[in-house]
């Protein structure tokens, strides 16, 4: 009795899926970066507010603006420092003058024109 060739070949290829151990089709990728924005509680550096933030890990452009915030009792924060950049990595540092002699309390804004927004916790200086 004669085998037929494509039979068994196609059981030899059979048998060595059942021997061999699975493998996945692809290798996996490394992880991508997190996109994330960033805004540090502000401090002062003598008499000037110091607020730092911006975005880290992102691959696309954004603008993005930090604010120095200054809480007022009963309305709205008041902007005493602001920059913009545009970019995918942005560190920015926003300043303001801290000569009025009373306490303030202050928090640093990260807004992207993605319409992402981080704030940081509040902290108080006095004699600022």
């Amino acid at each position: 009795m004669r085998r037929s060739p494509v039979l068994f070949s196609a059981a030899a290829a059979l048998a060595a899926f059942a021997v061999l151990p699975t493998a996945p089709a692809l290798a996996a990728s490394p992880q991508a970066p997190i996109c994330t924005l960033f805004a540090n509680q502000p401090t002062r550096e003598g008499n000037t507010l110091v607020a730092t933030g911006g975005r880290i890990g992102c691959r696309n452009t954004a603008t993005v603006t930090v604010r120095l915030m200054f809480e007022q009792q009963d309305a709205t924060a008041k902007v005493l420092g602001e920059l913009v950049q545009s970019g995918t990595e942005i560190n920015l540092a926003a300043k303001a003058p801290c000569t009025t002699g009373g306490q303030v309390r202050v928090h640093t804004e990260t807004r992207s024109s993605t319409g992402a927004v981080y704030r940081s916790p509040s902290v108080t200086f006095d004699r600022c």
